[in-house]
C-alpha cells in the first residue's frame, strides 16, 4: 500500500495523515454527525463527544477532504493544538466534577482540589502537540 496514494496530506509533505482535514464524525445511533477540520499536522481523537453529549466516532476516512487552506465558518468545531491556558481550564473543570464524586475518590488522593488541578494541567500537557476541540467564534 502507498500511503500518499491514500494520505493526501503525507503525499503533501505532512506527518500525519489526518493534517488539515476536515473528517465526519457520527454518534452511534446516526442521528448526529458533524465535519470537524484539524487545523494542524497532528493526531485527532477517535471518538469526541457531540454538541448533545453523544459520544461520536470518526467514520468514512475514504471521505476525509485534506484542505490545507480552509476557513472555518463560525459556529463549526476545529482541531487544534493545547495550549497551558486551555489545559487549566479543562484540569479545573474535571476537577469540580472529580472532587466530590464517589467514583472518583480525589479527596482522599489529594491534599486540596488545587493540587488536583496542577496535577491534571501537567498531565493534559504531557505530550506536547494533544488535540484540543474548539468552537469557532
Amino acid at each position: 500500500m502507498n500511503p500518499s496514494r491514500q494520505y493526501p496530506a503525507i503525499a503533501a509533505g505532512n506527518t500525519h495523515g489526518e493534517a488539515f482535514c476536515r473528517m465526519l464524525y457520527r454518534s452511534d445511533d446516526g442521528t448526529e454527525e458533524e465535519w470537524v477540520w484539524n487545523s494542524r499536522d497532528g493526531v485527532t481523537p477517535f471518538v469526541i463527544g457531540s454538541r448533545s453529549g453523544q459520544q461520536m466516532q470518526h467514520v468514512e476516512w475514504q471521505r476525509d477532504e485534506y484542505l490545507p487552506a480552509y476557513t472555518p465558518q463560525p459556529g463549526e468545531r476545529m482541531f487544534v493544538d493545547l495550549t497551558p491556558e486551555r489545559a487549566r481550564e479543562l484540569a479545573e473543570r474535571n476537577a469540580e466534577r472529580f472532587w466530590d464524586d464517589p467514583q472518583y475518590p480525589a479527596h482522599r488522593q489529594f491534599d486540596s482540589k488545587e493540587e488536583l488541578v496542577s496535577m491534571l494541567t501537567k498531565s493534559y500537557l504531557e505530550r506536547p502537540g494533544e488535540p484540543d476541540l474548539i468552537v469557532v467564534q
